[in-house]
């Protein structure tokens, strides 16, 4: 083999190894923020409070590594269970829809005019 033959190859592996590199991805989605979660403040494992554009507080527990999400009022009330199929898509649930874009989350139901909350550091 010749170092021609020899140098070609090298060439090759290199552009093959560059070729299987990952692109670069964006900021994490929250269920990949929260799919580790083990505790927080609240005591309750994945708990993130929220602030809502109606007033009102909305409790977000997260679970199942990030693909399943309860909503509550308050401590004491029942969860709303929505869940995504992967990381990244919308949460669905029996009567409302979530979808997170940064520290927000939009809450939809028919009927009703969608909710938006802002992730906050205390209520």
């Amino acid at each position: 083999m010749t170092m021609y033959h020899v140098g070609l190859g090298l060439g090759a592996i290199l552009i093959l190894a560059g070729c299987s590199e990952q692109p670069q991805k964006g900021p994490p989605t929250e269920q990949e923020i929260h799919a580790a979660d083990s505790a927080v403040a609240s005591r309750a494992p994945g708990r993130h409070p929220y602030r809502c554009d109606d007033n009102k507080t909305l409790l977000v527990d997260f679970k199942d590594q990030g693909l399943t999400v309860e909503l509550r009022r308050d401590a004491k009330a029942p969860a709303a269970v929505l869940t995504a199929p992967l990381q990244g898509l919308q949460y669905v649930g029996d009567a409302e829809t979530a979808t997170f874009s940064g520290n927000q989350i939009k809450i939809e139901a028919p009927g009703k005019r969608p909710v938006l909350c802002q992730k906050a550091t205390r209520l």
